[in-house]
């Protein structure tokens, strides 16, 4: 059997209660990675997509914040700069070595371990 065709993903957010804005970026943390405080990127499959979605439709209010899903080719189709970039420059296309599987998953390791900027 075939594994779901997984796709990358960049989520946004503005929550204006700081309850209901603790809530999103706890569960993103869980479920994604960050690259800004309201900004995280994801690799997954449609089904979890929508379970993702459902889940974070949940914890908001629409009438007051603003949630975005953004289908993005892959890590390297964004642009850093600042203090976030020197974290994220392996997956945003300058390093060629960044495409190996297990020099990925090491990236991924370590900004798990590291809080959003």
């Amino acid at each position: 059997m075939t594994a779901p065709l997984k796709h990358w993903y960049l989520i946004a957010y503005d929550v204006r209660d700081p309850k209901r804005l603790r809530k999103v970026h706890y569960y993103l943390r869980k479920q994604a990675l960050a690259v800004q405080k309201s900004v995280f990127i994801v690799h997954t499959d449609l089904a979890q997509l929508a379970v993702i979605q459902d889940e974070l439709r949940a914890r908001v209010v629409e009438r007051d914040d603003d949630l975005r899903l953004y289908a993005i080719p892959g890590p390297a189709a964004l642009w850093a700069a600042g203090v976030q970039a020197q974290h994220l420059a392996g997956l945003y296309g300058g390093e060629s070595g960044a495409a190996q599987p297990g020099r990925l998953r090491r990236w991924f390791q370590g900004l798990l371990g590291q809080e959003a900027a």
